[in-house]
């Protein structure tokens, strides 16, 4: 992209962040160019532009090729079919990741019940590609809901043995059984994984987890408070129930409080 596109881009979002009394984007912030394509419902963009760097648009580029999947793992790592809840057996990043070991320097790696059970209809999952080398605690994968694109860290470095191709086509199990078949993408790392400052045991991550939910669940309350003054049509008026907080909220909203707290 030329340096004149990139200004006339940046124009043309100036001009939507000024337009109405309350503006979506933030005066001089830019639009992400998957934003553009309908793809990705709310992205701001970081990099000016410069979408050659941008991990985001690399992966999102990949996802559009076949991914490998390598069967090997399937049977060293059993899908956990259970009621969603921390468990043992696994460790778990800080920032709402598990990681499970199997055969052979190889581990599975997903996202933990806590923060699955706040993400209201996910409408895709990014993975990384097969063959790429992974970095512990840096952003490898993204899950695209209404009103975001939320990141999510490898919780250890690896190289990509093989991405959950489940997920194409089924992004919501990603929230319906994270332990099972939601989990992302399977890793060959150089040692075996152990429990240390970042990675947790079951004991550990549970409180930690439990109090970040809790931290979630007031600031909604706080924002359902805050907005209980301003009533819109009823369903006395012919209006529709709203089912769901994003659509109580707006979609923007709970995706800002969501990303406060998990990330």
């Amino acid at each position: 992209m030329t340096g004149q596109d990139q200004a006339e881009r940046s124009a043309h979002n100036g001009d939507l962040s000024h337009r109405g009394k309350h503006p979506i984007f933030p005066p001089g912030e830019t639009r992400c160019v998957w934003m553009d394509a309908g793809l990705v419902s709310y992205q701001l963009c970081e990099r000016k532009l410069d979408c050659d760097e941008c991990p985001l648009d690399i992966a999102l580029r990949q996802s559009f090729t076949d991914h490998q999947v390598v069967p090997t793992m399937q049977t060293a790592l059993p899908e956990d079919r259970g009621t969603p809840e921390v468990r043992g057996g696994i460790l778990y990043g800080r920032k709402h990741v598990w990681v499970r070991a199997g055969a052979e320097h190889c581990v599975r790696v997903g996202i933990e019940p806590g923060l699955a059970s706040v993400l209201i209809s996910p409408k895709a999952i990014v993975l990384p590609a097969v063959g790429e080398h992974l970095v512990r605690n840096k952003v490898c994968s993204w899950i695209v809901i209404e009103g975001g694109t939320l990141p999510i860290v490898s919780p250890v470095s690896g190289t990509v043995r093989s991405t959950n191709a489940h997920l194409a086509e089924n992004p919501h199990a990603v929230s319906m059984s994270p332990l099972g078949q939601g989990w992302l993408f399977e890793l060959t790392v150089d040692h075996a994984v152990e429990p240390d400052s970042d990675l947790l045991q079951v004991a550990e991550a549970a409180p930690i987890f439990a109090e970040d939910e809790r931290r979630f669940q007031g600031l909604i309350s706080a924002e359902l408070i805050r907005g209980g003054e301003a009533v819109g049509q009823t369903l006395a008026d012919g209006g529709q129930a709203l089912c769901n907080l994003p659509d109580i909220l707006g979609p923007t909203k709970y995706f800002r409080l969501l990303r406060n707290v998990f990330i």
